[in-house]
């Protein structure tokens, strides 16, 4: 489990402080210690001297003074031998002399076994240091002349741990108390809560709200300097933030205006490649114009000349202004949107590539489910079926731009000939056209990026990008679909899908 930061900083206060507080009672317990022991060797020190003062010369003991010490109150028990002792058979030590009980026997348990204090004493006065037993303490005991007189056990006063920790413990759980509360109320106001602003600030800007700032503190010192630092930083992110939105707005703009202008290149680029097809389809009726009235001119047909000659003109004028009516459709222009025949566009866009496609050796083919069908009941067969809802020019220059990239990759191909198929019905509430070359295809690595905006497999200065680009586009807004693949017997195939208005009769 996680534990916020005002948690562990309470925690850790109350740690430092029982710390401090054990340490000092340790400390103090052993000054205690000290005082006590300090105390016990001054009072033995002062109890030999006067044991030793009523040692008779004749080494016996005044009895009635020793007992009559006041200083005996201060211990719990006292034993006092003198140096006359035997062993019984079981090595229990049987004293011969004086034994005295200054504190009495009454004060001792029951059960109370004297022996191991007998062997204190003992050892005391054969080694004559002091002897140090479990829980008392064994001296010699000199007489007047220096000799060994006897020995003397008292209990070692100890220090009263118990007492001492109740005594302290009201006072160590109100400095306890009062302290980790002092310092956790100057560490929450200076630390803890400039802090938890902060994350919280954090939080909002991590959410998108730059525009987060923090009351800037009076305070000098570490925490004053990072809020300060933090809105500085916010304002940089939060300007930055709105020049970088500027920037991209204004290279989308810029990349959108690219677009269009490239866009119209690529029209007019088409147009182009169409000019010496266009001006063909034009220079060959004028050719015959021009004939005929050189010919009216000079006068000298006769009368059933004369009315062929201008039916001859007639016929040239009819076919150049078809020929521009269809260079007209292609021009980008705002066009009403209705019903249409596919098949027209399809025309329009097969007369415009005719001129180049006799230029390659080209075979520009309507497939038809019926082998051997004519041209000419094929195109009615087509425009026998039902229309779209759309624009005819921007229909026909999707089909004059996968021809024109179908013408491009036949002759890119090098070899003579080659051959376009285009064929066209009606499958449920749809119409499908599918145009076929017999070029060298498109390499599978390209496959899924020819209809990227601005990627050609054609030479630098020749292909723009924007070809499907712009069948896409036109497909997508009629409501279509298209799909492109490499044709199963070589070559590139496109697939276009568009939905019929369900208007049999426009």
């Amino acid at each position: 489990m996680s534990l916020s930061l005002r948690v562990r900083v309470l925690l850790l206060v109350m740690a430092l402080n029982t710390a401090l507080f054990g340490a000092g009672l340790w400390l103090l317990s052993r000054q205690a210690e000290n005082a006590r022991q300090e105390y016990a060797a001054q009072t033995i020190d002062a109890l030999l001297r006067r044991l030793a003062a009523n040692i008779a010369p004749q080494s016996e003991l005044s009895v009635s003074p020793i007992l009559a010490w006041s200083l005996w109150d201060g211990f719990d028990d006292a034993l006092v031998m003198r140096a006359s002792w035997e062993r019984d058979e079981h090595g229990r030590i049987r004293p011969l002399g004086a034994l005295l009980n200054p504190r009495g026997r009454w004060a001792r348990a029951a059960n109370y076994d004297v022996q191991p204090r007998l062997e204190e004493i003992v050892g005391a006065i054969e080694h004559r240091p002091l002897s140090l037993g479990t829980g008392g303490i064994a001296v010699p005991i000199p007489d007047n002349r220096g000799n060994v007189w006897g020995g003397l056990w008292l209990p070692l006063p100890g220090v009263a741990h118990a007492s001492l920790v109740t005594q302290l413990l009201p006072f160590f759980g109100l400095s306890l108390l009062l302290l980790t509360l002092g310092v956790f109320f100057v560490l929450r106001r200076s630390v803890l809560d400039p802090l938890g602003e902060l994350a919280s600030a954090a939080g909002r800007v991590k959410g998108g709200d730059l525009a987060t700032r923090l009351p800037e503190p009076a305070r000098k010192d570490e925490i004053g300097q990072l809020i300060r630092s933090f809105n500085e930083m916010t304002s940089h992110v939060q300007g930055f933030n709105a020049r970088l939105e500027q920037e991209v707005e204004n290279a989308t703009a810029q990349a959108r205006r690219a677009e269009a202008a490239a866009l119209t290149q690529r029209r007019l680029a088409a147009m182009g490649e169409l000019a010496a097809g266009i001006a063909h389809e034009i220079n060959n009726p004028l050719g015959g114009l021009l004939n005929a009235v050189e010919s009216l001119e000079r006068g000298k047909l006769p009368p059933e000349k004369h009315a062929r000659y201008f039916e001859l003109l007639r016929n040239g004028l009819e076919r150049i202004q078809a020929t521009v009516g269809r260079l007209l459709r292609f021009t980008p222009r705002a066009a009403p949107v209705g019903p249409l025949s596919l098949a027209r566009a399809l025309e329009d866009a097969l007369e415009l590539v005719a001129h180049r496609a006799r230029g390659l050796g080209v075979d520009l083919a309507l497939v038809s489910a019926v082998p051997g069908e004519p041209r000419e009941h094929v195109l009615a067969r087509w425009h026998a079926l039902p229309p779209l809802s759309g624009e005819r020019g921007e229909l026909a220059q999707a089909v004059l731009n996968l021809l024109v990239n179908a013408l491009d990759a036949l002759e890119d191909d090098g070899l003579p000939g080659g051959r376009i198929e285009l064929s066209l019905e009606r499958e449920g509430e749809e119409l499908h056209l599918r145009v076929r070359d017999d070029g060298p295809g498109v390499a599978p690595e390209n496959l899924s990026r020819i209809a990227d905006l601005f990627f050609s497999t054609k030479e630098v200065g020749r292909g723009t990008g924007l070809g499907l680009s712009i069948v896409h586009k036109v497909v997508a807004a009629h409501g279509g679909r298209v799909f492109l693949s490499n044709a199963s017997g070589g070559g590139f195939c496109v697939d276009l899908h568009l939905p019929l208005t369900g208007r049999e009769d426009a």
